[in-house]
């Protein structure tokens, strides 16, 4: 009908208006992609009404809720077809539940002349992807926490450390034990010799990552500035746990995401157990391109094996992670689509920047954006700039969907998966670089709920080095001699520093208030002065110097009245990592739920509130369009 695409066509005779169905065709056509994925992204016609459309073109039964399918398949084989086997009965003529995703298999099915045929019915791919993962949700919980064959033969946290590991900690621990009763003062002393290069190294990276100049703003580049023909399909995971205080916010930032409709895949992660978010799902109408997926119930019940269920089925060959309270710049997947596509297929990983939002809820709030500001804006584009790894953050890292299958996903097991899957990736031969974009985060502004955080990441700090560590020579083999002692600096370095910060606080102070550490009488006392000294002066420098100038390039100077407060939150650091190892010990896999949509203050909605007083020409949004007629 008026040279209408096949896919769409039939609409004309179910309600939609011919020319609004030819702009559809024009705008997939424009932006390469098909028509039918035009039509539902834009909200011209809900999935239900063209599915049903679509059955009543063919003379085939519609169902709305779908009839039992037959275990055993792959999930998301079954959904790129749009075809499942019905659990057969005797009394039944049905044999397949068919919903074929817009593009050549919705094509090929219409093509294929299943008119009238009694054995199929047709769905909603949102209901036929429901129903197969309730009827192989056994399976599906098993790979997605590496519990098949595949994810047994991947070194993981699950496994602990192994025989070498501890058969080399029990020797340390005894030998330090044994030695440090005999001769305190000298295993102190062999201690500080051995430990100080770590320390100094991991000053020195800091130090040169300060020196690297901040990224440009590439939007302000013509050439960086991709066109929504070349942009390709985007996945977007959102895991959430009960977060029914920020899902308003978390829908409307998600909406605000400046990218094709038609080629996004945004994908809300819902824990089958969590039946107050599921109900808050329910009652809200979310855009077309947002699709919830329910994460079958199993151990364990973590970020990273709800993300491991999103990848199976991504559409998207780029995929990122957004949690439940960020506020993404709206440019962000547009300027990591860029990226990628104008560099070579090692650049695996993009971070962008995380902004703390809520910087005037408490002085942990404060601290909590300046040690940000350091992190995203100083030290990880240094240590990227320079050819080397980093820690990722848990969110607005952004991916190619094949690199992260060719390693497996993530480590359910490991309560900082975003760490240790920087650290495979890098293994598996890709590399990463910056995004300089920022995501809006809420930093916990209360002492109970930072310390809970903290511990989790501190754990899984220790986690990743364990993995990591099983085979140190083939980890020096895969990742390379530079980006191996990045992984010693940034996880052991990290945590051995924050371990002992306050013992060398106390260690530093009565040196120096008993005049040893610039009085040195012999030249091994000497030495190890010197070394204390250079570490200590350097390290202080360290603490105040890249979360200040992280402010500076940030543009947020009034973060520097929190610089005095760092040492006392740097002791509470200490503390966490000393819960961290207890935690390790007594319980290696709780995660420690961070709750969110508690923040008092924030800049985002200051600035929504200020924008919502001064425009008063909004557009109004537009009407939806008339019920179908079957």
């Amino acid at each position: 009908m008026l040279g209408l695409p096949a896919e769409i066509a039939f609409l004309a005779d179910h309600g939609v208006p011919p020319g609004q169905l030819q702009e559809i065709a024009r705008i997939a056509d424009r932006i390469g992609v098909s028509p039918a994925q035009q039509a539902l992204a834009s909200g011209l016609v809900s999935e239900e009404m063209f599915y049903r459309a679509l059955a009543a073109e063919l003379r085939l039964r519609f169902l709305p809720r779908p009839p039992p399918l037959r275990p055993g398949s792959k999930v998301a084989s079954n959904l790129r077809q749009g075809l499942a086997i019905a659990d057969l009965r005797p009394d039944s003529p049905l044999r397949f539940a068919a919903a074929p995703p817009p593009g050549p298999a919705l094509r090929r099915f219409i093509a294929a002349g299943h008119d009238g045929r009694e054995d199929i019915v047709i769905l909603t791919p949102s209901t036929l992807a429901s129903e197969l993962r309730r009827a192989n949700a056994g399976t599906i919980a098993r790979e997605a926490a590496w519990l098949d064959e595949a994810g047994l033969g991947r070194f993981s946290a699950r496994t602990g450390t192994n025989w070498r590991q501890k058969a080399l900690l029990f020797l340390l621990v005894g030998t330090l034990s044994v030695i440090g009763t005999l001769a305190p003062i000298v295993t102190l002393i062999a201690l500080a010799l051995a430990l100080g290069p770590l320390f100094f190294g991991t000053v020195i990276l800091r130090l040169a990552a300060m020196m690297e100049k901040p990224p440009p703003d590439l939007w302000r580049e013509h050439r960086w500035q991709v066109d929504d023909s070349r942009l390709p399909v985007y996945t977007v995971a959102v895991p959430l746990f009960g977060e029914e205080a920020v899902l308003d916010q978390l829908i409307e930032a998600l909406s605000a995401i400046d990218y094709p409709a038609a080629k996004l895949d945004i994908r809300i992660l819902v824990e089958e157990v969590d039946w107050g978010l599921r109900r808050a799902l329910s009652v809200r109408e979310l855009p077309p391109f947002m699709q919830i997926m329910i994460v079958p119930r199993g151990m364990p019940q973590t970020k990273p094996r709800a993300l491991n269920l999103a990848l199976e089925e991504a559409r998207g060959e780029l995929f990122t992670i957004f949690d439940a309270e960020d506020i993404p710049d709206p440019r962000q997947l547009r300027m990591a689509a860029a990226r990628f596509l104008r560099s070579e297929a090692e650049l695996v990983c993009l971070q962008a920047h995380l902004v703390i939002d809520n910087t005037e809820d408490s002085w942990l709030a404060g601290c909590f954006a300046l040690e940000y500001a350091g992190l995203f804006d100083v030290l990880n584009p240094g240590l990227l700039q320079s050819g080397l790894p980093i820690l990722l953050g848990g969110t607005s890292n952004h991916f190619r969907t094949a690199a992260l299958r060719e390693i497996g996903g993530w480590d359910p097991w490991n309560v900082t998966e975003d760490a240790d899957i920087g650290f495979r990736l890098v293994r598996a031969g890709g590399y990463m670089a910056d995004l300089p974009y920022n995501t809006l985060e809420e930093a916990p502004a209360r002492l109970r709920a930072w310390l809970k955080q903290r511990t989790r990441w501190h754990k899984g700090y220790l986690q990743t080095l364990i993995s990591h560590l099983q085979t140190p020579m083939q980890l020096l083999r895969e990742a390379g001699f530079g980006a191996s002692l990045t992984l010693l600096a940034l996880l052991f370095g990290t945590l051995l520093g924050m371990l002992g910060y306050p013992f060398f606080v106390a260690a530093a102070i009565a040196a120096w208030l008993e005049g040893s550490l610039f009085a040195a009488e012999q030249p091994l006392d000497a030495l190890i002065s010197a070394l204390a000294l250079v570490l200590t002066v350097s390290g202080t420098c360290i603490v105040f110097l890249v979360p200040a100038l992280g402010a500076w390039r940030r543009g947020a100077p009034g973060l520097w009245r929190w610089l005095p407060l760092l040492p006392a939150y740097h002791l509470l650091g200490s503390l966490a990592a000393w819960l961290a190892l207890y935690e390790y010990v007594d319980d290696r896999f709780a995660w420690n739920k961070t709750v969110h949509g508690l923040a008092r203050s924030s800049r985002y909605r200051e600035r929504k509130r200020s924008i919502a007083l001064t425009d008063a020409a909004a557009t109004p949004a537009p009407l939806p369009p008339a019920d179908a007629r079957y």
